[in-house]
């Protein structure tokens, strides 16, 4: 033998080729899909865009659902209200769980648990057992929804594929509020309201299924070896949010200064302080409060609010606008928010390309003025006017604010955790968004009920309907102070279309690295001073 190495053996007459490994056996389609981001992110954003459409058809056919399920008209608002308390409960609960047992187990147990009670909903005809059904399926989003999106933050890497998976994440969001007002409409005119729920639970299940073989099995082993739970914390928070929330649903009806009312709202604030008290000395909390060191995190979970108070204000109102002032059907009414929909899409996407050049503290403020503007455009429909002369362009101006807005504090309140923090942050920033939807719709009722005419004629229910368009307006005009305050004036690194790894090497140097504008700006280390927990906080801030 001539030459002798691991792979070849050659001889005067043959050249013999060794494999040091033996060929792996070909495994089934099946087995293979675990390793596709493309389908982890088809699955996850489906799962969002179904939570939306569940809630949006729903709202849609009320009136059906009033006279088939025999509610009174002062109870039709349970079918809503019992599935936002529940699922904003379970929030938090679904996040926390995620991050110390696996986000792929949590998500397939609230998939399939949304399901089952979907189909129970479908068959409900007595409004006690529809209630009870519609706030079994909110706990089953409430566990769904917080691991979809740490599934997604931590199969994406930082740089511009996560946030471009976050922006087709949101653009779900958008399309299921689009599809399931539409669907909402046609079902409740043709096959009827139920078909609703048996579509959502077919949907749901075979999400289950999918994920079973997606979702890669390295998310049921998450990085917490910690794995205790705190039971007192998970008991006050969900008894204080359904409090606040009920409070907050139900005051519109029954009155804000009422005992019904007003005294549960109490208790839940007492609650919610014990809850904060016992999470700040507790080894092991389930909301724990490193996350709040980000000054991204805080401010956005700030600014969500009033985005969700304007965007559920806008679509209620809008949408009695178009029933009782401009006389359109439910299924006129439902196919005039296509654009809004389709437009909320398409700035989702490509607000996108705009980090790497413009901070997010200023597209906001942009996206403000935009909202603020589309607002005073609604409040100037009156009795007479077609859609196209002021609710097409408002949808679209609100559109170029809306996206943007929504998307920047998606992006950034994620953009500062730890792997093992992402089910909790996803859970936070979406109990922020359950409340703005009732903050925004009460204060809209109030200057409503306070400004309308005599008489319920077109003309004197747009009198209160255009002061709630105007309070829209205020609340735009709250969020964009609060972005000017507390939005941080860099963005993570992550926003730029560069390598993290050449960061990531910076970072270890005691550089670590935050952007403004389009450049990279390497805040440099100050001696034994700039150790990795004073760096990361810097970082952060």
């Amino acid at each position: 033998m001539a030459d002798i190495d691991a792979s070849t053996i050659t001889s005067s007459n043959h050249v013999y080729t060794l494999d040091p490994q033996p060929a792996k056996a070909k495994l089934p389609w099946y087995r293979t899909l675990d390793q596709k981001k493309g389908l982890l992110l088809v699955l996850i954003s489906m799962a969002n865009m179904l939570d939306i459409i569940n809630v949006a058809s729903v709202t849609i056919a009320l009136p059906s659902i009033l006279r088939d399920v025999h509610y009174e008209p002062n109870q039709l608002q349970w079918i809503v209200s019992s599935y936002a308390l529940t699922y904003a409960a379970f929030l938090l609960v679904g996040g926390r769980m995620g991050d110390l047992f696996g986000h792929r187990r949590v998500f397939l147990t609230g998939t399939t648990w949304f399901g089952i009670w979907s189909l129970v909903c479908g068959f409900a005809r007595d409004p006690i057992f529809m209630s009870i059904a519609r706030a079994l399926q909110g706990a089953g989003a409430g566990l769904t929804i917080p691991s979809a999106l740490a599934l997604l933050t931590t199969t994406y890497p930082l740089g511009p594929e996560r946030t471009f998976a976050l922006s087709m994440f949101g653009g779900a969001g958008c399309i299921g509020q689009t599809t399931g007002v539409l669907l909402g409409g046609i079902f409740d005119a043709t096959i009827g309201w139920y078909w609703i729920f048996f579509v959502t639970a077919i949907i749901s299940i075979t999400m289950a299924v999918a994920g079973f073989f997606i979702i890669s099995n390295v998310n049921d082993n998450p990085g917490n070896t910690d794995r205790r739970v705190d039971y007192l914390g998970v008991a006050l928070f969900m008894a204080g949010v359904v409090m606040v929330i009920y409070y907050l649903s139900e005051s519109t009806t029954v009155g804000w200064g009422s005992a019904q009312t007003l005294t549960p709202f109490i208790v839940g604030l007492v609650l919610l302080a014990g809850f904060i008290f016992w999470e700040r000395r507790i080894e092991y909390p389930i909301m724990p409060f490193r996350i709040w060191s980000s000054r991204r995190f805080s401010a956005s979970v700030l600014v969500i609010i009033c985005v969700t108070a304007c965007y559920n204000t806008m679509i209620f109102f809008t949408s009695l606008t178009f029933q009782n002032v401009l006389k359109y059907s439910p299924l006129i009414t439902a196919c005039c928010y296509i654009v809004h929909g389709v437009g909320l899409v398409i700035g989702l996407y490509t607000v996108t390309r705009l980090f790497k050049y413009i901070r997010t503290k200023f597209i906001m403020l942009i996206g403000w003025t935009l909202i603020i503007t589309s607002a005073i455009i609604f409040a100037q429909i009156v009795p007479g006017t077609t859609y196209w002369h002021f609710a097409f362009p408002a949808f679209i101006v609100n559109c170029l604010g809306l996206s943007p807005t929504w998307m920047c504090c998606q992006v950034n309140v994620v953009a500062d955790a730890e792997d093992e923090d992402q089910g909790v942050v996803g859970a936070v920033f979406n109990v922020a968004i359950q409340l703005g939807g009732p903050i925004g719709l009460a204060i809209g009722t109030i200057m409503s009920q306070t400004f309308e005419g005599i008489g319920g004629t077109p003309e004197a229910l747009m009198s209160g309907y255009r002061a709630a368009f105007y309070a829209f307006a205020v609340f735009g005009g709250t969020g964009m102070i609060l972005t000017a305050i507390f939005a941080s004036n860099q963005d993570p690194i992550e926003f730029l279309d560069i390598d993290p790894e050449t960061v990531e090497g910076d970072q270890e140097k005691g550089e670590p690295a935050t952007v403004e504008s389009s450049s990279i700006s390497i805040l440099e280390g100050n001696g034994k001073a700039g150790s990795d927990e004073g760096q990361k906080q810097e970082t952060r801030n």
